[in-house]
């Protein structure tokens, strides 16, 4: 924990530092510190929902809280849905999308890439992402590139789109080729998290492989008020091949303490096809996220494509976020999956550790069958505020967490259907935990602790930069 809090010191130093340094200079010293200090605070409060640094609105009335809200000149302004949460970036511009259905090329939202593991160790380069054009007929260029300063290797992609866009609905055709440092692990942390933990802190809780080749698409897709849709055929060819641990450096993190190695896959040529579903029905309250999201995926690998393999991948991830009350909400993950067939092991599931089973080690179980459910009620401490114990700033920016996890893995013979092998889960095959926590405002950071239910061991301290579901 001291490695964390100093991290969080060191960035500190390094926004505030940075900030001095952009400040004119026509100006008194006082006033450019004050301003330099409140727009670090500013940011800080926007980034992670809170209004710690930053006086809050007056309160939102209880009918007003299922839209979306922004504060501006002293007065709040409810926001189109188009314009909402939904969807990162400028208006319009890309897709909201879940983690463990999406392509990675897909998740490319910035023109600037960063990111630090063990088999690139530093990865720098440049993107331009695929934005969508939901009101007429357009062509979308995209693509990235970058050096890894430890696997000594170039990775790219580039592709182009042909979008159809009719208002609310689009139909997309596109076309791509890539080289990549991939892994399937997106669902369990986002890059940015990641990427701090390795940098600062020895700790990289993904695992890679690398994939080059093509892949075409037909997509459509729709958006609403509060919701989307995406349907989605794509055919994939790539070469998968093992990358090797290259780096054990980190800022901290030191002792005997190491990266993990990157397990092997099975190298060979891939074709198949993946067919999705998606829909998303989200929106942000004056404290806690409510709506629903829920991803279904098939893929189709036939040797007949030409392929190493021949396989079946079935996969569905269903999410709630309920709430309870204006400061209580009750959040519940579902995750399943099947693979049938001669499925490689980059394409089998595991559980334990970061964002499945905290409470277990780092990717304990596997299988060709997995199903999850991961369950938290939080409550947000400003139902605390006639409690005169704390600071009500403080209280209204902490949520307190209590989790439930529970999960099944089972290896079967690839000659079985896709639903057989679920009927061992049992309670007594079930692995389960459950724990409490500390977040923020928004629960993306949270310090939290926990414990098996089916033996005693000493408790799992972990902290997070992002939510788990």
């Amino acid at each position: 924990m001291k490695q964390y809090l100093l991290l969080f010191g060191l960035l500190g130093c390094l926004v505030f530092a940075g900030s001095v340094m952009a400040q004119e200079t026509d100006g008194g010293f006082d006033s450019m510190i004050d301003s330099v200090v409140q727009d670090a605070f500013s940011r800080f409060d926007e980034k992670y929902n809170t209004y710690i640094f930053t006086e809050e609105p007056s309160a939102l009335s209880e009918s007003d809280e299922d839209y979306d809200w922004s504060y501006d000149n002293n007065r709040w302004r409810r926001l189109d849905r188009n314009g909402s949460r939904l969807y990162s970036g400028s208006v319009g511009s890309r897709l909201n999308l879940t983690s463990s259905q999406a392509l990675p090329w897909e998740f490319m939202n910035e023109n600037l890439l960063f990111r630090y593991n063990r088999v690139e160790a530093l990865f720098l380069g440049i993107g331009f992402p695929n934005r969508y054009s939901w009101d007429h007929r357009s062509i979308s260029l995209f693509g990235s590139g970058g050096w890894g300063t430890s696997s000594h290797r170039w990775r790219y992609n580039g592709g182009v789109a042909q979008q159809f866009g009719m208002g609310k609905t689009m139909i997309e055709a596109g076309v791509e080729a890539h080289s990549l440092t991939d892994t399937k692990d997106r669902w369990l942390n986002d890059e940015g998290e990641n990427t701090v933990a390795a940098l600062f802190v020895r700790d990289d809780n993904r695992d890679y492989f690398g994939r080059e080749g093509m892949s075409a698409w037909l997509g459509v897709y729709g958006k609403w008020r509060n919701s989307d849709m995406q349907v989605k055929v794509s055919y994939l060819n790539d070469q998968y091949e093992s990358l090797d641990w290259r780096t054990n450096w980190s800022i901290f993190g030191g002792g005997d303490k190491s990266f993990r190695n990157n397990p092997a896959i099975n190298e060979g040529r891939m074709r198949s096809i993946l067919a999705s579903f998606e829909m998303h029905e989200e929106h942000q309250r004056s404290y806690f996220t409510a709506g629903w999201k829920a991803a279904v995926s098939a893929e189709i690998a036939g040797k007949s494509f030409g392929g190493d393999f021949g396989f079946n991948k079935y996969q569905v991830d269903v999410t709630r976020y309920q709430p309870l009350s204006r400061y209580e909400n009750l959040n519940v993950r579902l995750h399943v999956g099947s693979t049938t067939g001669d499925a490689p092991v980059q394409k089998w599931f595991e559980l334990g550790g970061i964002s499945t089973l905290p409470a277990f080690s780092y990717k304990e179980f596997q299988g060709n069958r997995v199903a999850l459910v991961n369950a938290e009620y939080l409550l947000n401490g400003k139902i605390l505020d006639n409690v005169d114990i704390f600071p009500s700033w403080l209280l209204r920016n902490t949520n307190f967490i209590l989790f439930y996890d529970a999960g099944f893995t089972n290896a079967v013979s690839g000659e079985s259907k896709f639903n057989e092998g679920f009927s061992s889960a049992t309670l007594q095959t079930l692995k389960t935990d459950w724990g409490f926590g500390i977040g923020s405002r928004d629960a993306k950071i949270r310090l939290g602790f926990a414990w098996r239910t089916d033996i005693a061991e000493p408790v799992h301290v972990f902290l997070r930069l992002s939510r788990p579901f």
